[in-house]
């Protein structure tokens, strides 16, 4: 086991990249505000500007339309001045297009910047290539827009959330699919060339991942998480409250670690070895960040909760000290909660497809492209 655990370290540390938020702080603003509208002092704590900073970027995003300014009524001041909430700007009308690509659904959902609910969704047919893949999304989004009676070009991204393998993010390589026949693809940019829309994919294990660090009574500062289920398992780590990618944003892949009795196979689903391999996966991966928070999530323990403190008690009796106070917890992330994280993805991209600037030209040349149009 320690040698297994020495060879992981290496290669897990080789590879260990962090996600930031972009340098670009108006994007940062409307990153947040899309998912939560937010005061200025708000808004100063979670970039660490300065008030004066904030300021600025806010009111060339309140001149340019892109934002409004709205009293928050429920927020009680002992001076008596009402405090003033930002929110994104209902005249934002750019798209952005969500994918949902899995065994039993794949369809196409459109959504107007900043509005969680959809303006318009339809099924899509099953198909097994790539090019198949992206001629079905190339037409979905044809008869979307014509039914919306909006502007193709208003679709300013594409964002496929999926079960497989991928590089997140705009590279959108596809490792393996079980829903697709192609493998060691460039699928983001086979769907770009057939639609030219810019197009994301991640997959839904990514979403599980945000959903833990966007909800604030989960602990997730450092972290091993475990999701499970569907008969197959993803691995996440999160280290001083970043999540952890692998290569290229590469999902960290744990399928392949040497266990006796197939590692996804004995976690994908419960079974008889199911016990085993968690016991397994976690006196191997914690140690190698030194870390004692573990979070199961996933449906394979949703009607096995007392697996858990047996394999809490098991590890209690390991050699390895730190294997001693290991806090294992399951959390139940369901599938809406990963679209949700989805969607907010889908906002993310698009704020990154516009890329708006501190000038004043760049701002004004965004907002006169706002319209809806036959």
């Amino acid at each position: 086991m320690d040698s297994l655990r020495r060879r992981l370290s290496l290669v897990l540390r080789d590879d260990r990249r962090e996600v930031f938020m972009p340098s670009n702080n108006l994007q940062n603003i409307l990153k947040i505000l899309h998912r939560q509208p937010s005061s200025q002092v708000a808004l100063c704590k979670q970039l660490n500007l300065s008030k004066a900073q904030i300021n600025k970027l806010t009111s060339n995003l309140l001149e340019a339309k892109l934002i409004d300014k709205h009293e928050d009524t429920d927020y009680k001041s002992n001076l008596g001045r009402p405090r003033q909430i930002l929110k994104i700007s209902d005249n934002m009308q750019y798209c952005t297009v969500l994918i949902v690509h899995t065994l039993s659904d794949f369809s196409a959902h459109v959504f107007v910047y900043g509005h969680k609910k959809e303006l318009a969704s339809t099924p899509l047919p099953h198909v097994k290539s790539a090019k198949e893949f992206a001629r079905t999304i190339d037409i979905a989004i044809d008869t979307l827009t014509k039914n919306c009676f909006i502007n193709r070009a208003l679709i300013k991204s594409i964002v496929i959330a999926t079960h497989a393998t991928v590089e997140q993010g705009e590279s959108g390589i596809m490792y393996r699919n079980n829903n697709l026949d192609d493998v060691n693809i460039m699928l983001g940019q086979i769907v770009y060339k057939q639609t030219k829309i810019r197009t994301f994919i991640y997959n839904f294990a990514y979403g599980t991942l945000l959903k833990l660090k966007n909800t604030p009574e989960i602990n997730t500062e450092n972290a091993l998480v475990i999701n499970n289920g569907e008969g197959s398992v993803a691995l996440g780590i999160f280290l001083n409250g970043d999540i952890q990618l692998g290569k290229n944003n590469s999902f960290p892949e744990c399928s392949h670690l040497p266990y006796p009795h197939g590692f996804e196979k004995s976690l994908g689903v419960f079974g008889e070895h199911t016990e085993d391999a968690l016991f397994f996966a976690i006196s191997v991966m914690a140690p190698i960040y030194n870390l004692s928070n573990v979070i199961i999530t996933g449906n394979c323990f949703k009607e096995h909760l007392d697996t858990l403190e047996r394999v809490k008690d098991k590890l209690k009796e390991q050699r390895d000290p730190r294997l001693h106070n290991i806090e294992l917890s399951y959390r139940r992330i369901t599938l809406k909660d990963c679209l949700e994280e989805m969607i907010y993805l889908s906002f993310d991209t698009l704020v990154d497809v516009l890329n708006p600037q501190m000038t004043k030209q760049n701002l004004q040349t965004i907002v006169s492209k706002i319209k809806y149009t036959n």
